[in-house]
């Protein structure tokens, strides 16, 4: 299929790029237009010998190799992350890997330049496991907080959906309002948690038929984060997508972010989309 969207691969030519070189070969493979850019970071200019830079540049040619036709562009910018943005301008999306593999404990999940690309969020960002190597069978599962945050994501994630031959499916989880204690004895509030739940499928209905959203809706309970990646593996999903706020440093220091918390956890490529 052809399309005029360009995609934009943030490479760092280290193990953290394979899956997110992977997925942007799938893109390319659908028929998208894929731009490969490696940021050099100023300050790594004085440490560049011309021994080192012939090696540099047979990274880079195996890189464009394993991407097919088109060269690997390189740019320079003070960070990584300013380059990125100025890389992504304009385009479809931002193609970005982690730190983390989809499955395993390690606790540097992100990655330092991914938390800031995230932060500012120049476009689009989706970010993938270093161990992803094929799209799920299932389909494209976009989050909602059925506010308007959630609105960029919608649109984003319909026409990936339909771009890739995927259906659609809705996902938002409400608050577990769960204690062991209270639950045990107290019947009264078993029968005010169910009341609220019904209340949150109603308002899930009501605001997918406002936005001819008709797909599969599912509704959870429990940490956002931790459901949303529970259920993206259990419907084999190809890819999930959730809207975020641009939030400054520190913002980011006293807010969760949900976005973030997927992104640095998900067995799956996960896009974060800016709110409109």
């Amino acid at each position: 299929m052809s399309t005029a969207l360009r995609w934009v691969l943030g490479l760092d030519l280290g193990a953290r790029s394979r899956g997110a070189l992977a997925f942007a070969r799938w893109l390319r493979e659908a028929g998208e237009s894929v731009t490969s850019v490696h940021v050099l970071e100023t300050w790594m200019r004085g440490y560049l010998r011309s021994d080192n830079y012939e090696q540099f540049q047979a990274v880079l040619a195996r890189a464009a190799a394993e991407m097919g036709p088109g060269d690997v562009q390189v740019m320079e910018a003070d960070r990584a992350e300013v380059g990125l943005a100025r890389a992504a301008e304009g385009a479809a999306g931002l193609v970005i890997g982690r730190a983390a593999p989809g499955e395993g404990t390690s606790l540097l999940r992100l990655g330092a330049t991914a938390r800031r690309v995230l932060r500012g969020l120049p476009a689009p960002v989706i970010v993938v496991p270093p161990d992803w190597v094929a799209a799920g069978a299932g389909p494209v599962l976009v989050a909602t907080d059925l506010e308007e945050t959630s609105a960029g994501a919608v649109e984003f994630a319909q026409q990936f959906a339909a771009r890739h031959r995927r259906p659609l499916e809705l996902v938002h989880v409400g608050e577990a309002h769960y204690n062991d204690f209270i639950d045990e004895l107290e019947p009264r509030w078993l029968a005010a948690r169910e009341i609220y739940r019904a209340d949150v499928v109603d308002r899930v209905h009501e605001w997918a038929l406002e936005r001819d959203l008709s797909g599969t809706r599912h509704v959870v309970y429990g940490e956002p984060a931790q459901q949303i990646a529970a259920l993206a593996r259990a419907r084999d999903a190809a890819l999930v997508v959730v809207g975020s706020r641009r939030l400054g440093t520190v913002a980011r220091a006293f807010l969760s972010s949900t976005a973030s918390a997927l992104a640095s956890s998900a067995a799956c490529p996960v896009a974060v989309v800016p709110s409109r």
